[in-house]
């Protein structure tokens, strides 16, 4: 049996970066693709130990463990050791997804011996095996991860959202409806729904002084009013659905930035989002002055 050096350093740094970046992405942790990459190239290092026996001590889970960490400092360089924490549970885990797929796809596919030297091999493993195995892995970790975030238990149905507009903020408490599939219509961004009353310190005079005044929805007022402010504020018009109105309309805006502010999800977002704002109550006990949108809380891979 021959093993190409050159081809398993290849194959090892592609699923070394394949995974660290979907750990980027699932975590959401700032970092770039130049640290991933050395990261990834690192880690297919350690892959020549098996080539010799001398070095057969580095096998050791406690090296295994280091080299891991080492990854995860050099792709992420984690600040806290809860974030260092998180990112290294959300490697490991996407690790054993992406190991089982694999093996999951040549047992499938392929019949081979898997061991060589009491190492474990897997005798021709295609790249189209690779891109399989790599394709089936990525669709079975946004499943898993969208259906687990989608399943929020009564803590997690709050959250503080902080919304920013040209150095001014608005905090309220908004409830997160998985029932809300409301996207602005040209760029397809998720919309936040949030009470007037709740961001009005944030609006310009003139757009808090319209909503004071009227309840409805005048087009030509609007119209007028989106040209006066453009330099201030961009807004959009937004159609959407409800029980026993076909065809209403609210206007919406893109913020500067959405803070999400929770114990279990920290999360800044500074584009793809568009606040639209509803004149009037949402909740008779005034829990909450916001729906968030799903996608913008729990954002698959």
């Amino acid at each position: 049996m021959y093993v190409y050096v050159e081809y398993l350093l290849l194959e090892n740094a592609i699923i070394n970066f394949i995974i660290l970046y979907v750990t980027n992405k699932v975590t959401r942790t700032k970092t770039n693709k130049i640290r991933i990459l050395i990261a990834a190239i690192v880690g297919s290092l350690y892959a020549l130990v098996v080539f010799y026996p001398e070095f057969h001590y580095l096998t050791k889970f406690s090296v295994k463990v280091s080299v891991s960490i080492l990854m995860i400092v050099i792709a992420y360089n984690p600040a806290k050791l809860k974030t260092f924490i998180k990112l290294l549970a959300y490697f490991y885990i996407i690790s054993f997804i992406f190991a089982g797929a694999g093996l999951a796809v040549f047992y499938i596919l392929k019949n081979s011996d898997l061991t060589y030297h009491k190492i474990y091999f897997i005798n021709d493993f295609t790249s189209q095996l690779l891109i399989i195995s790599i394709t089936f892995s990525v669709l079975l970790i946004r499943y898993v991860f969208n259906y687990f975030n989608l399943k929020l238990n009564k803590e997690d149905v709050f959250t503080e959202v902080a919304v920013t507009l040209r150095g001014r903020k608005a905090i309220f408490t908004a409830l997160v409806d998985t029932g809300n599939s409301l996207k602005e219509p040209i760029s397809q961004k998720p919309v936040v729904i949030v009470e007037f009353e709740a961001i009005k310190n944030i609006l310009p005079l003139k757009l808090q002084n319209y909503y004071m005044k009227n309840k409805g929805f005048n087009l030509d007022d609007f119209t007028n009013i989106m040209m006066e402010l453009k330099d201030e504020i961009k807004l959009r018009f937004i159609p959407f659905k409800s029980i026993g109105k076909d065809n209403g309309i609210l206007i919406g805006f893109k913020p500067d930035e959405l803070d999400i502010l929770n114990e279990k999800i920290n999360r800044r977002i500074t584009q793809d989002i568009v606040i639209a704002i509803y004149n009037n109550k949402m909740s008779d006990g005034e829990k909450y002055k916001g729906l968030l949108h799903p996608e913008i809380l729990y954002k698959g891979v």
